[in-house]
C-alpha cells in the first residue's frame, strides 16, 4: 500500500486556497475565452479557438491534480513535544560545519516543499537525513552537489 504524503496545516489549507482560485476566479476567464472564441467556429483554422481550448485544457489538469493531492494527503495536526526532535511541522536550525553558514528551515511534506521560502521536504537528501535528529546531532548527507555535514543547531515546534 503506498503511504500518504504528510502535508502540514498551513500547507494544506494553502493547496485549498489555489484549487479555490483556480477554480472560481481562473475557470470563469478561461470559459468566457473559450466561448468567445467559439463563436468564429469551431474548427483547427481558427488558432484563438485552439489556443483557448488548449489553456482550458491545461487548467482542468491543474485542477485535477490539486484535488487529488488535497484528498490523498494525510494532514499533520500538531503535535506536543516533551523532547525536541526534528519532525514535519518543526522549524531547525541547520549549521553547515565547513562553512559555518546556518539556515532556518521549517520541515514540511513533499507537496509542500519550497527551499528558496525556508520549506525542506521530508522525502529531500537533508530533510530525510534530519528527520529524528536531536538538538546538537551532526549529520552527513549526500547531496547532489556532494557531501555536506550539518549540525542541527535548534528545533521548535511550528504548532504550538
Amino acid at each position: 500500500m503506498k503511504e500518504k504524503p504528510l502535508v502540514t496545516r498551513s500547507g494544506f489549507l494553502r493547496l485549498v486556497d489555489k484549487l479555490h482560485y483556480l477554480k472560481h476566479v481562473v475557470r470563469p476567464g478561461v470559459i468566457e475565452e473559450l466561448q468567445e472564441a467559439r463563436a468564429f467556429g469551431v474548427n483547427i483554422y481558427n488558432s484563438q479557438y485552439m489556443l483557448a481550448r488548449e489553456k482550458h485544457r491545461l487548467l482542468e489538469r491543474k485542477i485535477q491534480e490539486l484535488e487529488e493531492k488535497i484528498s490523498h494527503s494525510e494532514i499533520l495536526v500538531g503535535c506536543r513535544f516533551y523532547v525536541r526532535r526534528v519532525f514535519i511541522g518543526t522549524v531547525v536550525d541547520l549549521e553547515n560545519v565547513d562553512t559555518g553558514e546556518v539556515n532556518r528551515y521549517t520541515i514540511v511534506g513533499p507537496l509542500e516543499s519550497d527551499v528558496s521560502n525556508g520549506k525542506l521536504a521530508s522525502n529531500s537528501p537533508v530533510g530525510s537525513a534530519i528527520l529524528g535528529k536531536f538538538e546538537g546531532d551532526v549529520v552527513k548527507v549526500k547531496t547532489p552537489s556532494g557531501t555536506r555535514i550539518y549540525r542541527i543547531v535548534a528545533i521548535e515546534n511550528l504548532d504550538p
